[in-house]
């Protein structure tokens, strides 16, 4: 039992309950900021909580996702999943589940190759620490998804961010201005676009609502939620 409701004296309550002499797990172990997970130090078949091909994991939530989604070996069915936890919209998730499948199937990084160069030419102009700024990824993300939109867009990417008080895009069409929108909340924590317009098929189209869930993806957890291979980090 928990007696204090202050979160910052909480963690010294569990140690003082804890097991004299007692090391919890994951003690003992330094990891610095450059420390970087590879595909195999995040496979299954070294964690615990893995019970062989038959079993499959043992736990009902994956104890590693997100360095596996830093990886980029998670499923989309995870990592969508964790993405939309909070999220009790029915029609949302109904569209969700529909997204999930198809992206079984046929994954969709990118919703063509001109939109992963497009992206590749918009990570250039920044340097390796702009991309752990998942706001802002996100946010690019989604702007190089129209070339129409991010030519408007680019000359406003400057000082490491987006200056969306001076953007004002023109002639958008019926895709690129909810992927405006969509960029705008994720990186400023605007409400223009709702989970009832993302649950609207006729509101948003199909492939705008995988980009903009993807993006919601990036927001959260960076360039592995949608397997982009980072140059930088090479």
């Amino acid at each position: 039992m928990i007696f204090t409701e202050n979160r910052y004296d909480r963690s010294m309550e569990q140690m003082m309950k804890g097991i004299p002499n007692f090391y919890p797990r994951g003690s003992g172990i330094v990891v610095t900021g450059n420390f970087r997970y590879t595909a195999n130090m995040c496979n299954c078949k070294w964690c615990e909580y893995y019970g062989g091909k038959k079993k499959g994991c043992l736990v009902p939530k994956c104890v590693c996702l997100e360095e596996r989604i830093s990886v980029g070996i998670a499923s989309v069915k995870e990592i969508m999943t964790e993405t939309m936890s909070e999220i009790k919209h029915g029609g949302f998730l109904r569209r969700l589940r529909r997204y999930i499948k198809e992206s079984e199937a046929i994954p969709m990084t990118f919703i063509n190759e001109k939109h992963r160069l497009t992206f590749d030419e918009a990570l250039t102009r920044l340097n390796k620490y702009d991309r752990k700024n998942t706001a802002l990824m996100s946010a690019l993300y989604l702007l190089t998804a129209d070339y129409r939109l991010w030519l408007q867009t680019k000359r406003f990417v400057e000082n490491h961010s987006i200056s969306f008080g001076k953007l004002r895009p023109k002639n958008c069409s019926e895709e690129s201005y909810p992927l405006y929108c969509a960029a705008k909340d994720l990186y400023l924590g605007t409400k223009h676009i709702t989970i009832n317009d993302l649950a609207d098929n006729k509101l948003i189209g199909s492939k705008t609502f995988a980009l903009i869930c993807n993006a919601m993806a990036i927001r959260k957890f960076g360039l592995g939620a949608v397997r982009y291979i980072d140059e930088a980090e090479k």
